[in-house]
C-alpha cells in the first residue's frame, strides 16, 4: 500500500517508469481502449499507484489485472450502450409483446377457476345471443355488467358478420384479452423506467414474462386478471414522489389516474384493498387537498358511478349498487366461505410462495436492497396491507394475489439487475429462474385440468351432427358445480343441467346444496331425480373418480361410456383424473363412440 514515505514513493515512481519502459515490449499503454476512454484510462492510473514491486514479473501480474479490470468495465459499458440503442418505441414493444402474449392464448388451454366463463362470457353470450345461465351472484346483484359487456362487444361482432361460430367464440375473447395484457405489460416496462431507469426496467419485465403464474393467468378472462392489469396502467399515471423516480421529466394529471382505478373499483370492487393506502399516500403529499377532493375525486367519482349505476340499470332492469352489494356479502358477509376456508397465515406460506415460484428468492434480495436503501418502502408496506386485508377472509385463492404481483415483480426485476452486473453465480441464477418457470408455465397451461375444457368441443360436435335430425341432446353434468363451461362454449341452445351450490343467502335451517346432497349418495340422488326412463338425459357427464359408486345406475339404465378425456395427475376429492361421457343407447351416431385419452 501507498504510504507517505520517501522510499515508498520513490519505489512508486520506478514502478511506472518502469511500465512505460516496458510499453513497446509487452504492450501496456493507455491507449487499449482507445483515447476517448476516460474510465479505463483512471483506473490504469489507480491500480499503478497502488502496484507493488518493480520487477517486471509484478508489472505483468499487474498488467493482467489491469486487462481483466479494463475488459470488465467495456463490458459493462458496452452493455449500457446497447440497452441504450435497443429502446423499442411503444408501439414497437407492443407489437412484440403482442406477438408473446397472442403465443400465451396457444400455451393455455386448461380450466382453472369458473369466474373465467360463468362470470364473464357466460354472461356476455346471455346478453348477446339471449340464452346463457347467470348463477346465484347476478339474481342477488352482485355482479356488474361492466366486465363482461367488453367481451359482449365481441360476440355481438361475430353476431353481426353471421360468423359466430363456437370456436370463434372462444377464440377472440382469449386474443381480446391477450391484447389487453400485453398492454399491462407495455405499461409495466415503461412504469419501472420511470422508477428504476431503462436497465433495471427490462429485468423488471424480464421478471413479469417468466414468472409462471403470470402466463397461467395474463390471458383469462378473469377479472382479477383485468384488475391487475388496470393496476398496472393506473400506477404509471400515478403521482410518485420526486425521490422514487428515476425519470423526473414526466407528470401526469390527477384524473387519469384516478380514472383507471375507478373503471377497475366498478370492474372488480375488491380493487379498493390495494388503492386505499395508494390513494391516502397521495392525499397526504398533495399540496392543495381541497383541489384534489374537488378536481380529482368528486369528478372522477361521480362519472364512475353515473357510468356504473346507467349500465347496471340497463341489464338489471332497475337501480342497483353492485359495488356494495359485493362488498357487503363479500367482506361482511364472508360468503365467500362457502367455496372454503384456509388459515389466515395461508398467504403468506403458502400463496405467495406458489404464486412467485422461484421468484421469491430475487423478491426476497429486491426487498432487502430496498429496504436497506430507504426507498420504496411505502411499496412494501402496501403490498402488506393488501395480504393483510386478504387474510381477515375466510376464502383464499392464488388469484387474489394477482393484485400485488406486479409490484412484487418491481423487487424482483432490481435483485436481478444487481444479479446481473456479476459474472458469477448471479448469471446462473437468473437462468435458473428462467429453467424452472417454463416447464410450470406449459405443464399448468397444457395439461393440469384440461379435460373440462376439452370436454365441450366433443358435446358441441355433438350438437352440430345432429342438429340436422332437430334432436339436440340432454346433458347432464354430474360435477362439482361450475366445472366446465357452459353455453358460451357449446352455442346450442340445448338442454343442460349442472348441481347448483348457491350459498343459503335465505338463512334456511338444515340447508344443504345441490351437489353436496348428490355426493351424499349419488345412487339414492340420481333413482329420485331420473325415475322416470324418458326424462333421463341422453348424456352423462362426470369425473372418473365418481363411476364406481353410480356404475349399478348406468348399467341398469343402458348408459355406456362413449368418450374419456385426460384431466388432471393429481385427483383430489370429488375431482377425478379424467372427465368421462357416457350416452344412454340407442343415441349417438357411431362415428363418435370416440375414446379421447
Amino acid at each position: 500500500m501507498a504510504t507517505s514515505s520517501d522510499s515508498e514513493l520513490r519505489k512508486r515512481s520506478q514502478v511506472e517508469r518502469s511500465q512505460d519502459d516496458d510499453q513497446d515490449s509487452d504492450g501496456v499503454d493507455e491507449g487499449l481502449l482507445g483515447d476517448d476512454d476516460e474510465v479505463s484510462q483512471r483506473l490504469i492510473r489507480e491500480a499503478l499507484s497502488e502496484g507493488e514491486g518493480s520487477n517486471l514479473e509484478t508489472i505483468r501480474q499487474q498488467k493482467e489485472y489491469l486487462e481483466r479490470l479494463l475488459a470488465e468495465e467495456r463490458a459493462r459499458r458496452d452493455k449500457r450502450i446497447f440497452l441504450d440503442s435497443v429502446k423499442f418505441s411503444t408501439p414497437r414493444l407492443l407489437g412484440v409483446l403482442l406477438l408473446v402474449r397472442f403465443l400465451n392464448v396457444f400455451l393455455v388451454q386448461t380450466y382453472y377457476v369458473a369466474d373465467e366463463y360463468w362470470q364473464s362470457l357466460e354472461v356476455a353470450h346471455q346478453m348477446v345471443f339471449k340464452y346463457g345461465y347467470l348463477t346465484w351472484e347476478w339474481k342477488h346483484d352482485l355482479r356488474g355488467y361492466t366486465h363482461p359487456m367488453i367481451f359482449a362487444g365481441v360476440f355481438k361482432a361475430l353476431q353481426w358478420f353471421e360468423i359466430d361460430h363456437p370456436m370463434l367464440l372462444i377464440l377472440f375473447p382469449r386474443l381480446l384479452q391477450g391484447l389487453f395484457a400485453s398492454l399491462g405489460d407495455v405499461y409495466l416496462y415503461k412504469l419501472a423506467q420511470r422508477l428504476f431507469g431503462s436497465e433495471t426496467a427490462y429485468w423488471v419485465l424480464l421478471s413479469y414474462l417468466t414468472s409462471w403464474f403470470v402466463c397461467y393467468t395474463a390471458t383469462r378472462t378473469l377479472s382479477n386478471t383485468m384488475e391487475m392489469i388496470l393496476l398496472i396502467i393506473a400506477l404509471y399515471y400515478y403521482p410518485w414522489p420526486k425521490d422514487y423516480l428515476a425519470d423526473k421529466s414526466k407528470s401526469f394529471p390527477n384524473w387519469m389516474y384516478l380514472s383507471v382505478v375507478a373503471f377497475a373499483f366498478i370492474i372488480r370492487p375488491t380493487a379498493a384493498i390495494v388503492w386505499f393506502p395508494f390513494c391516502v399516500w397521495h392525499f397526504i403529499r398533495a399540496e392543495s387537498k381541497l383541489r384534489l377532493i374537488f378536481l380529482g375525486y368528486l369528478p372522477v367519482g361521480i362519472c364512475a358511478a353515473a357510468w356504473s349505476l346507467g349500465i347496471d340499470r340497463i341489464f338489471y332492469g332497475k337501480w342497483v349498487v353492485v359495488q356494495y352489494n359485493f362488498l357487503k356479502l363479500n367482506f361482511f358477509g364472508d360468503i365467500g366461505a362457502n367455496y372454503g376456508s384456509h388459515p389466515c397465515y395461508w398467504y403468506l406460506l403458502t400463496g405467495i410462495p406458489v404464486v412467485l415460484g422461484t421468484h421469491i428468492i430475487p423478491f426476497v434480495f429486491g426487498i432487502k436492497k430496498c429496504w436497506d436503501d430507504k426507498k420504496f418502502r411505502h411499496l412494501m408496506y402496501i403490498m402488506l396491507w393488501t395480504v393483510g386485508v386478504y387474510s381477515l377472509l375466510s376464502h383464499k385463492e392464488f388469484r387474489f394475489l394477482l393484485s400485488i404481483l406486479p409490484i412484487a415483480m418491481f423487487f424482483c426485476g432490481h435483485a436481478m439487475y444487481n444479479w446481473s452486473q456479476k459474472t458469477t453465480w448471479g448469471s446462473f441464477l437468473i437462468l435458473g429462474l428462467l429453467i424452472t418457470n417454463l416447464p410450470l408455465a406449459l405443464y399448468f397451461g397444457m395439461l393440469h385440468q384440461r379435460g373440462s375444457m376439452d370436454v365441450m368441443p366433443y358435446l358441441q360436435n355433438l350438437c352440430q351432427n345432429t342438429r340436422e335430425g332437430n334432436k339436440l341432446p340432454t346433458v347432464t353434468f354430474l360435477m362439482p358445480c361450475h366445472s366446465t363451461p357452459y353455453f358460451s362454449h357449446l352455442h346450442y341452445k340445448v338442454q343442460m343441467k349442472f348441481l347448483d351450490c348457491s350459498p343459503n343467502l335465505k338463512n334456511k335451517t338444515d340447508y344443504m346444496e345441490e351437489a353436496d346432497r348428490f355426493y351424499r349418495n349419488p345412487k339414492k340422488w340420481l333413482a329420485t331425480r331420473y325415475s322416470n326412463p324418458k326424462k333421463q338425459p341422453t348424456l352423462l357427464v362426470f369425473y372418473s373418480v365418481l363411476r364406481p359408486r353410480i356404475k349399478t345406475f348406468l348399467k341398469d339404465n343402458d348408459y355406456q361410456e362413449v368418450s374419456k378425456f385426460f384431466h388432471t395427475h393429481f385427483p383430489e376429492g370429488r375431482v377425478g383424473k379424467k372427465v368421462l361421457v357416457y350416452r344412454k343407447t340407442p343415441g349417438l351416431p357411431p362415428d363418435l363412440n370416440t375414446n379421447f385419452n
